[in-house]
């Protein structure tokens, strides 16, 4: 009888939990990812070129390169609750003041507060999802919370897109800023429950040695890669699609339906890991997205879009809960927010690189032209010298 009671505490406490990690996670996905695609259009429209625009987009990520490792490191030490507060008040701070300063300088100034809520949120999500020890439980976590990165990226475009349409960008940020308001309370929910005491802090070793891991580096190699399918995506194809004739609220349902495909497929992870290695997944992924930024330029119907944004978005869906938990699982305990920022850190200069090299490619090949480029760069991407697209046979 105790053992039964016990048992529904446990599936009471895990259902709580959550769906504290879901609802947290979408809302703030719903105002960041949400805003993201508006930056673009709203930079554009302030008179910025599109050079301007790739500085503009990397610098969301310029910061957090550098502050990824000790930011992970930091969130071992006090907990994920802290940080987790912190992040949310960052991103209120950046919509904010989207809403009030109308010129370039707000933007970059966001751009800044936005770029370090996100690192902040996702480290502190992606080590509280970590810190179990059973490897079971950790997958679990990091299935919810990939699906409500997804649902919220989803749903904040498509909303987002509607009521710029509707009431300009500058009410349209502000009312991000409340979305993220309204999850304030319950990230007062979270244990801030340390995963390193001070005496494993004075005792650490160089965060950069962890890549002696190859599983970490090749997870490492793959988020890399799906990153850069999917921020390059969100940053140039409203432009592209804008070049084509589409409205804001067109540009919105297209981004969001591939953001859905993610959601969607993130869902049947966990089966269709069971029927393939992942290796294979994560070749096939990479492979697809390559020819569908190929594909992009070529189609100027919203219907072919849109079916080119859903292919897109399964297999930017994959790549990155699998280099996730690639990643926690290569782990030492003690060490998960520390590894996931190095992670964090290469993606970040992956957000950097790429927005900053292809806007100022743009002067010269187009926003076509971006797209080849990138397409050809993931392809390119999944190959390796002694492996064919990360995927080794196994020797019998």
């Amino acid at each position: 009888m105790i053992k039964g009671k016990g048992w529904v505490y446990v599936t009471k406490g895990r259902t709580i939990n959550k769906n504290l990690v879901f609802i947290c996670t979408a809302l703030f996905m719903v105002s960041i990812a949400g805003s993201r695609p508006l930056i673009s259009l709203y930079a554009d429209g302030l008179g910025a070129s599109h050079a301007e625009i790739g500085v503009i987009v990397a610098l969301f990520s310029f910061f957090p390169l550098f502050l990824s490792i000790q930011s992970g490191k930091i969130i071992d030490c006090v907990g994920v609750k802290g940080p987790l507060i912190a992040s949310v008040v960052l991103g209120i701070l950046s919509m904010v003041i989207l809403s009030i300063l109308h010129n370039l300088t707000g933007v970059y100034i966001s751009q800044i507060f936005a770029g370090l809520a996100q690192l902040v949120f996702v480290l502190s999500m992606q080590a509280y999802a970590g810190q179990f020890p059973k490897s079971k439980l950790r997958e679990y976590y990091i299935t919810v919370f990939s699906i409500a990165v997804a649902a919220g990226s989803f749903a904040g475009p498509l909303f987002s897109g509607f009521l710029t349409d509707s009431i300009g960008y500058s009410t349209t940020f502000l009312t991000l800023s409340f979305v993220l308001v309204g999850m304030l309370p319950l990230s007062l929910f979270f244990s801030g429950q340390k995963a390193m005491s001070m005496q494993d802090k004075r005792n650490e070793q160089n965060s950069f040695q962890l890549l002696r891991i190859p599983d970490l580096r090749k997870a490492v190699l793959v988020s890399s890669v799906g990153l850069l399918a999917k921020d390059t995506y969100i940053s140039f194809f409203p432009l592209l699609a804008a070049e084509n004739g589409l409205s804001a609220s067109a540009i919105g349902v297209i981004i969001a339906l591939n953001a859905g495909a993610g959601m969607f497929i993130r869902s049947l992870l966990p089966w269709v890991a069971q029927h393939l290695k992942r290796d294979v997944i994560i070749t096939i992924s990479i492979l697809v997205s390559g020819v569908m930024y190929l594909l992009n330029p070529l189609s100027d119907h919203v219907l072919w879009l849109s079916t080119l944004s859903i292919i897109l978005g399964f297999c930017t869906g994959i790549c990155q809960p699998l280099s996730i938990f690639a990643t926690i699982i290569t782990l030492p305990k003690e060490r998960v927010a520390e590894g996931l920022g190095l992670r964090l850190t290469f993606n970040k200069l992956t957000q950097i690189v790429g927005p900053l090299s292809l806007g100022s490619l743009s002067s010269v090949v187009g926003m076509p032209g971006i797209f080849y480029t990138c397409g050809a760069i993931i392809l390119m991407g999944s190959f390796h010298p002694d492996k064919l697209l990360f995927y080794k046979k196994e020797k019998s």
